[in-house]
């Protein structure tokens, strides 16, 4: 049996995304990854830069095309929804037809996963300013999830945001959980929230998605794969 092939397109500083696919990708699936300079305006990343992003998107896929995979992934969450509110179901049309392969990105995969899992009442954790997060959910409103609550974590670099451990991220799930909540989304692509679903999950008995998660998951569904991972949530028992 041929084996199967997928690629990401990650933004040029993110640290966990790779780190998150080594750990959880299934034996039988190699990835491949391309990264897209994601510039900065005036020493941090802007809205602007992640519409930058969004619209180059397209064109740098085109390397990971040249190898032949089943599927490939642009994997950012701020970038897949700097485009509007249905900017992330956009681009994966615009991807999927200008490759001629199955195409998604962080924000469709994540209302994907959602879906799932019949997951709603959210608890949305994103680690940067309101204003990114505000995107974020006015995305997943505009696709007809309930957000109960957003909480932003207001870091302004991603590569400080990448050094909080697995279990600080829990800590802040834990700290604001409440009886309003029926499933957690722990948005952005370089944070490494996905170590902390499977324990998140018993812990809580509710589902959590995250960026990397939501992602991987997607772009093998695409590709074709179907199967169980241990240790990476419920979203990957291949029930």
């Amino acid at each position: 049996m041929k084996r199967l092939r997928v690629g990401m397109v990650v933004p040029s500083l993110n640290t966990i995304a790779e780190d998150d696919f080594r750990l959880f990708c299934p034996d039988e699936v190699s990835y491949h990854v391309h990264r897209i300079r994601l510039r900065k305006e005036g020493g941090r990343v802007t809205t602007e830069s992640l519409l930058r992003a969004w619209l180059e998107a397209g064109d740098e896929s085109e390397y990971l095309k040249d190898l032949s995979p089943n599927a490939v992934v642009f994997n950012c969450t701020g970038a897949s929804v700097s485009n509007g509110p249905q900017g992330d179901a956009l681009l994966a049309r615009r991807m999927t037809e200008r490759l001629g392969l199955p195409a998604t990105n962080t924000m469709v995969a994540i209302k994907e996963a959602l879906a799932a899992l019949r997951a709603d009442q959210l608890l949305h954790v994103c680690p940067f300013a309101d204003e990114f997060a505000r995107d974020e959910r006015a995305s997943l409103e505009a696709s007809g999830y309930t957000v109960t609550r957003t909480v932003s974590l207001g870091f302004t670099d991603a590569k400080e945001a990448a050094q909080m451990t697995p279990q600080r991220i829990a800590g802040i799930v834990r700290e604001q959980i409440g009886t309003d909540i029926g499933a957690v989304l722990l948005s952005c692509a370089n944070v490494r929230a996905f170590e902390a679903v499977d324990e998140l999950e018993g812990a809580l008995g509710m589902p959590v998605v995250t960026s990397n998660q939501a992602t991987l998951w997607a772009v093998l569904r695409a590709a074709g794969w179907q199967g169980h991972v241990a240790g990476a949530g419920s979203l990957f028992a291949g029930k």
